[in-house]
């Protein structure tokens, strides 16, 4: 059950393996120092996004690449374990998108099979997950790392990759590890691969394991997908709603099509409280929103549902500590 109103992905080692590199910047991110030492810690996904956009700004402008095409699938516990066990390529690939949920929430792993290609597209569906560029680069990085590992082949190379951020500006690692056609500013974000890779021996399976392991992760991933919809349907609908000031339960409610009392029930259901929620959506809204210069303060106070840009201001110190001015200047500082 979560414990939190909010998506969330488990620590797993890949936190305490990074230590080094992670623990200067967790703090910044609203992230406590055990995630480092405790692997089933949740996470919460939105403060997950943000850390690799610190780390994005602090460390490395390609760090979520960097650091995913290095990463090994045992880092991400019994998910990565199964994975690498599934005794064919077809079974590994389902395998990374059937239960991905139990890893991390919030997100979609969709395989497309064709007559010539193989897919394999990732994105995050939580709408309050605006800034996501180190995320996805780490996460495509990722994939690409673990297809190598469990074929035992590191030349497998694809034969196209779409990103949905935009051109970074320098491309020299993305060329050097990707090695192929790089597509950006599309709708997700997509692996392409001849539908030969299919016929590729998995080196690393170990059937009596993944037989094991499969009851489990079904058992776990029924627990957390009927809460990640719940929760990816509620955000979505209090995003779209806060603009008209209709982000009460009721309101909520009528525009998922269901009663107020049927709501509270669900929600009682996965410990989720929905005033915590709507603040959740709010912040990491905001933040998001801040951060960039399309919109005026005063467009994000409307956006989100405040009358008064007085009282966004002050919500946003509640929850920053930093006037949406100087979030806005230390943004810009950061990017330059």
């Amino acid at each position: 059950m979560p414990t939190s109103a909010t998506h969330t992905i488990f620590a797993e080692s890949f936190f305490r393996l990074n230590a080094e590199l992670f623990a200067p910047f967790l703090a910044e991110a609203g992230l406590d120092e055990r995630i480092l030492h405790a692997p089933d810690v949740e996470i919460p996904a939105a403060k997950y996004a943000e850390f690799w956009e610190i780390l994005g700004r602090r460390v490395d402008a390609s760090i979520g690449l960097r650091i995913g095409i290095q990463t090994v699938s045992t880092t991400l516990g019994t998910y990565g374990q199964a994975v690498r066990s599934a005794p064919t390529m077809l079974l590994a690939l389902r395998c990374l998108s059937h239960f991905v949920v139990v890893f991390s929430q919030a997100i979609r792993v969709d395989v497309e099979i064709g007559e010539r290609q193989v897919v394999l597209s990732y994105q995050v569906t939580d709408p309050t997950i605006v800034r996501r560029r180190q995320d996805s680069e780490f996460t495509i990085g990722f994939f690409l790392s673990l297809l190598r590992e469990i074929s035992q082949n590191p030349q497998l190379t694809p034969e196209r990759l779409d990103f949905e951020h935009e051109t970074p500006a320098d491309l020299s690692l993305h060329r050097e590890v990707l090695a192929c056609p790089l597509h950006f500013k599309q709708p997700d974000n997509r692996l392409y691969f001849p539908r030969a890779l299919l016929d590729m021996p998995v080196r690393t399976a170990d059937p009596r394991l993944f037989q094991a392991l499969e009851p489990f992760l079904e058992q776990q991933r029924q627990v957390r997908a009927s809460a990640n919809d719940l929760l990816t349907q509620l955000t979505r609908h209090i995003a779209s709603s806060l603009s008209s000031g209709g982000a009460s339960l009721e309101m909520v409610a009528q525009s998922m099509g269901m009663g107020p009392r049927t709501l509270q029930r669900r929600l009682a259901e996965y410990q989720v409280e929905f005033r915590l929620l709507v603040e959740e959506v709010r912040r990491s809204l905001a933040e998001a929103y801040v951060a960039q210069d399309e919109y005026s303060l005063t467009d994000i106070a409307l956006l989100l549902g405040y009358a008064e840009c007085s009282s966004f201001s002050r919500a946003f110190r509640r929850w920053t500590h930093v006037s949406p001015q100087q979030y806005r200047l230390q943004a810009k500082a950061n990017h330059t």
